[in-house]
């Protein structure tokens, strides 16, 4: 009996080249070097792969929007609009445009839940206004909260995947808390967004897949999402344990990542070189040929459908 196909969803969080204080000074508002010319190269890589692989290779693009993009560009659309071709390029190919803001600090610590439910609003709605309408939904800096998948519903998301399972830090730069979420997609309870439960929201979250990596400056690895930027000596040994397990493998990557000359110093974990997402991306079809399992590659939305018709998540572990 063969083993169960692997549904693999790629996911790209389009953004500012620097997003993280590790990868050095930014290089200001207005360089999108990651959109420009890392997407286009991760597409040809995609494409390589396709024909490799015989399996066509779609992707779910999180496009940052939001208000700290309106306040520096007027228009918390910027991107989808500045890049209008590029995204719909994709979408005539069958990936997915889909919503990105990072919620601000304000927001976040919103005890009302009111300013963080106007910035989800006010976001959702300068999309609709570039003639876009997306159904999935990844929060910035994987925050979350009751109110804000409250607010995604009230946006009519369908989809969401910002959970990291197990992973909580809180310090100057983060607040997270998925301590107790599962690996497999589930609908959030109104209790508690972490975990499923009753009574539950609409949407459905599909956490990004997480494995032990361990980056040059680690002690010990660390659970992180699967990010095929990553350099792949870091990431080998932990996704060939999912690729070996896992029914599901949501993956995450910054177009920045891939494109040499964009942190200002060597990263520890992240490659800055488009091999590594190449090899990286070629290892999980060659690891899964080798354990005789198929791969079938969709969309975050598509993943949703799933499980909505399903009525259960059906690539549950």
């Amino acid at each position: 009996m063969n083993p169960a196909p692997l549904q693999l969803v790629l996911t790209f969080d389009a953004e500012a080249d620097v997003f993280d204080a590790s990868i050095g000074a930014s290089a200001g508002a207005d360089v999108w070097r990651g959109i420009e010319h890392g997407i286009p190269l991760i597409q040809e890589m995609l494409v390589a792969q396709t024909r490799a692989a015989g399996v066509p290779l779609l992707a779910t693009w999180f496009v940052r929007t939001d208000c700290e993009i309106a306040a520096q560009h007027g228009d918390a659309a910027h991107l989808l609009r500045r890049y209008d071709a590029l995204w719909r390029a994709r979408q005539a190919a069958g990936d997915e445009i889909a919503f990105h803001p990072h919620l601000s600090r304000r927001a976040q610590g919103d005890v009302t839940g009111a300013l963080l439910r106007s910035e989800i609003r006010d976001a959702h709605a300068a999309v609709q206004a570039a003639g876009y309408a997306p159904v999935s939904s990844r929060l910035g800096e994987a925050f979350g909260s009751n109110t804000a998948f409250a607010a995604l519903q009230e946006s009519d998301f369908a989809a969401d995947s910002t959970a990291m399972p197990g992973r909580v830090r809180h310090d100057a730069e983060r607040s997270l808390d998925w301590s107790g979420t599962p690996a497999r997609p589930y609908r959030p309870s109104l209790a508690d967004y972490r975990k499923p439960g009753h009574p539950v929201h609409d949407l459905w979250q599909v956490p990004m897949t997480m494995v032990p990596v361990r980056a040059d400056y680690d002690t010990e690895p660390l659970a992180r999402y699967v990010d095929l930027s990553f350099r792949p000596a870091a990431l080998r040994a932990g996704l060939a344990a999912a690729l070996a397990n896992v029914p599901l493998l949501v993956t995450v990557t910054h177009p920045s990542t891939i494109l040499p000359g964009i942190a200002s110093r060597r990263h520890g974990l992240l490659s800055f070189e488009p091999s590594a997402f190449r090899e990286n991306l070629g290892f999980i079809f060659s690891e899964c040929a080798r354990l005789g399992r198929a791969v079938h590659s969709l969309t975050l939305a598509a993943c949703a459908r799933h499980c909505r018709v399903a009525g259960k998540p059906e690539m549950a572990a």
